[in-house]
Order: structure tokens, then C-alpha cells, then sequence
């Protein structure tokens, strides 16, 4: 009985395991709808990042410490763009998956890369200004950033 227990033991683990290594190995469409949600989340990431930074340019309270962390949000998730764009999700790979991002990226990446280098340059020059200015220069600080974003949804978003 406990041979039989043990045996049974054994072919159990040994079924888990082979489905876990065929569960590691994601189909081409899936790691696509991977890598198109996580580009999703960091883009949605710097919007919730740039939304105090534009109420404080439009009048609101002044808040020091979390224009500061915005901006450094800013430049950190402007450094993971270009690997988030590493694998090219055009065609089929990516069929069903709503996504903003246009093809043209992949065809244009070195200028892609350096635009998001440019908001990544640009949130330092914004965290440099609030370093310096405070709160006179939140506009300045958002000038910093805002037309980097613009460059590259001009470019690279579709609508």
C-alpha cells in the first residue's frame, strides 16, 4: 500500500511538473498580448505621473515633494520604453489585441529610442528646474516634459 502511495506520489509530481514547463512556454499571440498589456501599464503609469504636475501648472496647490516624485517617476518609466518596444508586435502575432501603438515604430525604432530618451532627458531638466525654481517653476518644469510626450505620440500613437 504504501508502494502504491508512493507511485502515485511520484507520477502526480511528474505530471505537474511537464504541465508547468508547457505552461512557461507562451504562445507567439500571447507573450504579443504580454508585452502590449505591460506597455499599457508603464504608459498608464506616466500619465497617472504627469497628472499632479499639470494640475500644479494650472493652479493648484504646490506640493514639493510630489512634483519631485513625478518627475522622477517620469524619468524612470521613460528609461523602460525601449525595452517594452524590443519585441515588434506588428501582424498577426498581435491580432485581437487593442493597442494604440503604431506599426511605424518598429520600422523607425532608433528614433523611437531617442525620443523616449529625449522625455527621460526631459523629466531631469524638470526635476533640475523644480530643484532650483520650487514652485515658480512648475510651468517650466511641465514645458520640459509635455512636448516630449507630444513628439512621440505625434509620431508613434494612433488614435
Amino acid at each position: 500500500m504504501k508502494r502504491i502511495a508512493i507511485t502515485g506520489a511520484f507520477l502526480l509530481s511528474s505530471l505537474l511538473s511537464i504541465t508547468a514547463f508547457a505552461a512557461d512556454a507562451p504562445t507567439p499571440e500571447q507573450k504579443a498580448a504580454s508585452d502590449i498589456a505591460n506597455r499599457q501599464a508603464v504608459f498608464k503609469l506616466l500619465s497617472f505621473s504627469n497628472a499632479p504636475l499639470g494640475g500644479m501648472a494650472r493652479g493648484a496647490a504646490y506640493d514639493a515633494d510630489a512634483a519631485k516624485a513625478a518627475v522622477e517617476r517620469v524619468a524612470m518609466l521613460a528609461s523602460m520604453i525601449p525595452a517594452l518596444f524590443a519585441a515588434d508586435t506588428t501582424g498577426p502575432v498581435s491580432a485581437g489585441v487593442k493597442t494604440r501603438a503604431a506599426d511605424t515604430i518598429w520600422a523607425s525604432k532608433a528614433d523611437f529610442d531617442m525620443l523616449a530618451a529625449d522625455l527621460g532627458a526631459g523629466a531631469a531638466a524638470a526635476l533640475a528646474i523644480l530643484n532650483t525654481q520650487g514652485e515658480a517653476g512648475v510651468k517650466d518644469a511641465v514645458a520640459q516634459i509635455g512636448p516630449k510626450c507630444g513628439a512621440c505620440h505625434d509620431r508613434f500613437r494612433l488614435e
